[in-house]
């Protein structure tokens, strides 16, 4: 009992170092792979946005377990979401854990923050018993309180996206070769040595159009109802692996991951489209312009910024209303290249 006992403060510990949502997640899975048997675990988040048909997929161990075990969802735009089947219903009903099949087959425990189910841990295949059910819920409940602490200090008040700050801090994440063997399974270096094709990062600055005058002419609620229209409509277009934030004011910065710049484009237009159709309440038509730029590991944070900025700038000097690469832009002559620093300098 000692021994264990040392095990469940050392994987406190790991719990509570975390200072990233998703790394959280992570260690919460290694936490549980340390204390109990199953066949696969499954955590999914429900969306922010209340008109959410399907639950979003968060981590799956092993990785692929989530197809064989849950009901997919074809996503027009991105990847797919999970069907809410009765375990999924029951359990964000109720609050409480539920178990499906008579030896407990399959094992739902919601994830609570600020008395909200917020997600779903679904276990398959573990012989639980009393203990392990406590023990489990002991971790899922340190995980939701933390996780709360987490996503008052990351995301942004008004809209629920990530805000500036935690922005700064993927940035560097982003930066680093290790994070990016993570988050994208290819690691930049490991593709030029091997001869694989890197798969890069896209970054974009969202401006919506006359956001100045929404506010003028119709005032702030309705200018804030435009915010958080705009943010929703981004989390159901971008992929739930994407990173969306905003910047401030009416500047929005998406980071799409593994994707070529072709790609980008094509999804930042994909939303630029649905954007223009949508009709917002009283305002009306609301249009918005995007830059864009490919991730450079060896280019500065501030060149990056300065690079995106410069393709946004073009974008509303020539009709806004449009996405501009940075980098097709420098190879029509629109736009100088900015030399990209010798040595990184992260912030």
């Amino acid at each position: 009992m000692l021994f264990e006992g040392f095990n469940i403060l050392e994987s406190l510990i790991c719990l509570t170092e975390e200072r990233d949502t998703r790394s959280l997640e992570k260690v919460l899975f290694d936490t549980l792979s340390g204390f109990i048997s199953f066949d696969a675990l499954i955590l999914l988040r429900i969306p922010r946005y209340s008109d959410a048909k399907s639950l979003e997929m968060a981590l799956s161990l092993p990785e692929k377990a989530y197809e064989e075990k849950l009901e997919l969802i074809p996503h027009e735009f991105g990847e797919p979401g999970v069907e809410r089947d009765e375990g999924i219903n029951q359990c964000i009903g109720s609050g409480a854990v539920v178990s499906i099949g008579s030896d407990k087959e399959r094992i739902l425990f919601p994830l609570l923050v600020n008395d909200e189910v917020i997600g779903i841990l679904n276990i398959y295949g573990c012989p639980c018993n009393t203990h392990t059910i406590k023990l489990i819920q002991g971790f899922v409940q340190i995980y939701s309180n933390f996780l709360a602490v987490l996503s008052d200090s990351e995301h942004d008040t008004l809209t629920g996206v990530l805000n500036r700050k935690t922005f700064d801090a993927k940035l560097i994440d982003l930066y680093s070769i290790d994070a990016i063997n993570d988050k994208a399974e290819l690691s930049i270096k490991k593709g030029r040595r091997r001869g694989k094709k890197v798969i890069h990062h896209q970054i974009g600055i969202l401006d919506i159009d006359s956001f100045k005058r929404i506010n003028d002419n119709f005032g702030h609620i309705y200018g804030d109802e435009v915010l958080l229209l705009f943010a929703d409509m981004m989390r159901k277009i971008f992929r739930s692996s994407d990173y969306l934030f905003r910047f401030g004011g009416e500047e929005f910065v998406v980071v799409l991951l593994n994707v070529s710049g072709t790609q980008a484009f094509n999804i930042f237009e994909r939303f630029r489209t649905e954007l223009e159709k949508f009709k917002f309440p009283q305002v009306g038509k609301v249009t918005v312009s995007i830059g864009m730029a490919n991730l450079d590991s060896q280019c500065h944070s501030t060149v990056l910024l300065e690079r995106i900025d410069q393709a946004l700038y073009y974008a509303k000097e020539h009709g806004r209303n449009q996405v501009c690469n940075y980098h097709k832009l420098v190879e029509k002559g629109h736009l100088y290249e900015i030399e990209v620093e010798s040595q990184i300098d992260l912030f």
